[in-house]
């Protein structure tokens, strides 16, 4: 789900609603923990994904904030799992997060743009000024030297 919604094909709505039918008591509680778990980026992004995508913390705190208060219990040992595999900065940077709401900023969801991460338009000087420090990491200014020397002294 989360991969469809990445991409564009699943609307935010959809992938709320499919939350809410997997994530519900009818679930097997190991079921729904690695489907939340496979959803938030699981122990692979230790909670990076949240904190960089506004749109994902969102979604699962309309989720969580939905839960009927007599199955909220039954749902915190699902997130504890998840939760707990986090860094603790992680975790302390979700609270704050959380805690300031969503819409508020500090996420990486550029405004209007819908997807994280990402402006409207390309802006070409901004990504003009970092081609020399790629160049450097690459070694590709040592190689074009080289190429050139090795080029002059086979047609020189």
């Amino acid at each position: 789900v989360r991969l469809l919604l990445d991409d564009g094909e699943l609307a935010q709505d959809e992938a709320a609603l499919l939350m809410g039918l997997v994530l519900s008591p009818g679930t097997p509680p190991a079921d729904a923990a690695a489907w939340i778990e496979g959803f938030v980026g699981g122990t692979s992004g230790g909670g990076m994904l949240l904190v960089h995508d506004e749109r994902l913390l969102g979604l699962v705190d309309a989720w969580l904030t939905g839960v009927p208060a007599e199955a909220f219990t039954d749902v915190l040992p699902l997130l504890r799992r998840t939760f707990s595999a986090y860094e603790p900065g992680v975790r302390r940077t979700l609270g704050e997060l959380v805690r300031r709401g969503p819409g508020t900023g500090g996420g990486a969801t550029a405004a209007g743009t819908g997807t994280p991460g990402f402006a409207a338009d390309f802006d070409t000087v901004r990504a003009d000024a970092v081609l020399p420090v790629v160049r450097l990491l690459l070694g590709l200014d040592e190689v074009d030297e080289n190429t050139d020397n090795d080029l002059a002294g086979v047609t020189g």
